[in-house]
């Protein structure tokens, strides 16, 4: 995934209402938009912009059923950008470890290491 994508994935899940309609979704499996309204009480406009949103980030997906059009969500994609955000995070601490180290080193013995 490029980074748009992925700054655009995290972006759309930065919202409550968006992450309401996310948990909704995920625990009813599918729901329409008209669903959505109901249970958020927000206005159709609303809500449709949210789910647009959700949409291009590619966390929902929706399939078309005569003139009703479900939403769920792409589980797959949210494991993978959540483990791949925790791959970073593990990474960045692992850097930053190393280098807190050698910097306690190099105060205490005067070079990166002690004799």
């Amino acid at each position: 995934m490029n980074p748009r994508a992925i700054a655009r994935f995290h972006a759309a899940l930065s919202n409550e209402v968006r992450m309401r309609i996310v948990a909704l979704v995920c625990g009813r499996n599918e729901m329409c938009v008209c669903e959505l309204v109901d249970e958020l009480g927000l206005s159709q406009a609303n809500v449709s912009r949210h789910v647009g949103i959700l949409r291009d980030a590619g966390i929902l997906q929706d399939r078309k059923i005569g003139t009703w059009v479900l939403l769920r969500v792409d589980e797959a994609l949210l494991r993978e950008q959540f483990s791949a955000l925790l791959d970073e995070i593990h990474e960045r601490h692992r850097a930053s470890a190393h280098m807190d180290a050698e910097r306690r080193l190099t105060e205490r013995c005067g070079r990166v290491l002690c004799a």
